[in-house]
């Protein structure tokens, strides 16, 4: 009875180190697969890259990486597990209700503070804080938000209040992606991984991962509707021409690169053989693009091409831009030289990023199409990416290969977009992303009435006077003769008491 006693107890000690040792593994492995991953970008697509792109393609991998028990290995500890059931039953009995409420209270209590710092107070900070904050709930950790409103040295205070706090990980869209390399040094010292979010952080090795939208495919996606909606193909064998003009993301961004790359892998055979003319010549990234994506920059821009390059038409063709707020600014300009939207003369313009105005913009006629990206998505990814990194999991890399920040390339999420025009902008309501009067267009102003003046009378017409009559010439008198000369009378003499004698 005893030899059979302790076997038991020396089988359940056995399962128990077996079943930690799986579980521990379990997260070492994926932590020292993250690691891997975090060390060896140097700015190219290397070999341990390409494995993480290869084990995440492959289905027929346990997504937790765990090893199964061996058949041996169960029929060995199953009489040892039935053995002990018996005891367990017992010791669950005794505990009762107090067990059940521990229990719940364990699972309640979050494992820990994941850090979320966004860049501006914006419509998509609210989105962001929302899902991010209902995502990392749901994955049993709790959420700080913080805004730095576009403030980068205000970001930089915040992220070090967080490191302070000894928060779990770091999720980060940065208001300035390169000037993160010394404190994120200081998160990396302490452990901390960080996520990249929305803009890649630049220069620095100490970033884990980074989740964006598919900025190149959604390139494509815009190419390929100015092509079917202007008939592209149609006009080359007609041997007709349009002009077109680019306003694309900051330099500095990787994701605006993308874009712009996307849209000319589709458009720059109709470029080479005329069949769009850029007459500015500005389809190279490094000259069409805007930098810190500043509208006031876009519209001074595109009032210089038109004034050097388009003073007779007053608007290229199309404008194709990488950004709502540059559609705008392509609206006022062409606004200004007095064309209406809805004629034959006023041009294509496209957009990016499905904003309230350009949803309206699109119903009055003023701009052809802009592109959706569903915020929650992107933002419940980029928790994700830090939930699974803590827990062990397999981190959802969906590109490993061209998102280099200078340093490294990252192992990225990304998530597409949808193209919105004016057959299909009710879907942003039917998503719930807007409602009706959101995206209502704005009421045209009724011009008000000019009274008419009332009629002056006219007033009655002066009479000619008659005309004076020219008087008779006169006749000329004759001269009066002139009288002879009178002789001087003799002086009479005076006496000297001066009286006459």
């Amino acid at each position: 009875m005893k030899r059979r006693a302790t076997a038991i107890l020396l089988g359940i000690m056995v399962s128990s180190m077996f079943l930690s040792a799986c579980e521990k593994n379990d997260a070492k492995e994926a932590a020292n697969e993250s690691a891997q991953v975090e060390e060896e970008g140097v700015g190219e697509v290397t070999e341990e890259g390409e494995k993480v792109e290869a084990e995440n393609k492959t289905s027929d991998t346990d997504s937790t990486g765990k090893s199964g028990d061996s058949e041996e290995t169960k029929d060995e500890n199953t009489d040892a597990d039935k053995e002990s059931g018996n005891d367990a039953e017992k010791d669950t009995d005794t505990d009762g209700e107090d067990s059940d409420s521990t229990e719940d209270e364990m699972t309640e209590a979050p494992a820990g503070k994941i850090g979320v710092l966004l860049s501006e107070d914006d419509d998509n900070a609210k989105i962001d804080s929302e899902a991010m904050t209902s995502q990392i709930a749901d994955g049993g950790y709790e959420a700080d938000v913080k805004n730095a409103d576009g403030d980068s040295a205000l970001q930089i205070s915040q992220i070090q209040e967080f490191i302070d706090e000894q928060v779990s990980a770091l999720v980060i869209e940065p208001v300035d992606p390169y000037g993160l390399t010394d404190i994120l040094k200081t998160a990396k010292e302490q452990g901390i991984p960080v996520i990249s979010y929305d803009t890649l952080i630049r220069d620095t090795a100490d970033i884990n991962y980074f989740a964006s939208y598919d900025t190149r495919a959604i390139g494509n996606e815009i190419a390929k509707e100015i092509v079917k909606k202007m008939d592209l193909d149609k006009a080359r064998e007609d041997k007709k021409s349009y002009t077109i003009e680019f306003l694309m993301g900051s330099p500095d961004d990787n994701s605006a690169l993308f874009l712009c790359n996307g849209i000319l892998e589709v458009l720059q055979e109709y470029l080479d053989d005329g069949t769009l003319v850029c007459r500015s010549g500005n389809t190279a990234f490094d000259d069409n693009g805007i930098m810190r994506w500043s509208e006031a920059s876009a519209e001074t821009k595109l009032k210089s091409i038109i004034d050097e390059f388009y003073a007779q038409e007053k608007t290229p063709d199309i404008i194709c831009t990488a950004y709502d707020g540059f559609a705008y600014a392509a609206e006022n300009v062409v606004s200004e030289n007095n064309l209406e939207p809805g004629s034959e003369e006023w041009p294509m313009i496209t957009g990016y990023g499905s904003e309230t105005q350009a949803v309206k913009d699109i119903a009055a006629g003023k701009m052809a199409f802009t592109m959706f990206m569903d915020r929650k998505e992107l933002a419940k990814g980029g928790a994700q990416m830090a939930i699974d990194y803590l827990t062990g999991e397999k981190v959802d890399v969906k590109d490993y290969s061209q998102y280099d920040n200078g340093v490294k390339i990252v192992g990225t999420f990304t998530c597409g977009g949808e193209l919105i025009d004016k057959d299909n902008y009710q879907i942003l309501v039917d998503n719930g992303t807007y409602t009706e009067d959101e995206i209502a267009p704005d009421p045209t102003p009724t011009p008000e009435v000019t009274p008419t003046p009332e009629v002056t009378p006219t007033p009655e017409a002066t009479p000619t006077p008659e005309a004076t009559p020219t008087p008779e010439e006169s006749a000329t008198p004759e001269a009066t003769p002139t009288p002879e000369a009178s002789s001087t009378p003799t002086a009479t003499p005076t006496s000297k008491s001066g009286t006459k004698a």
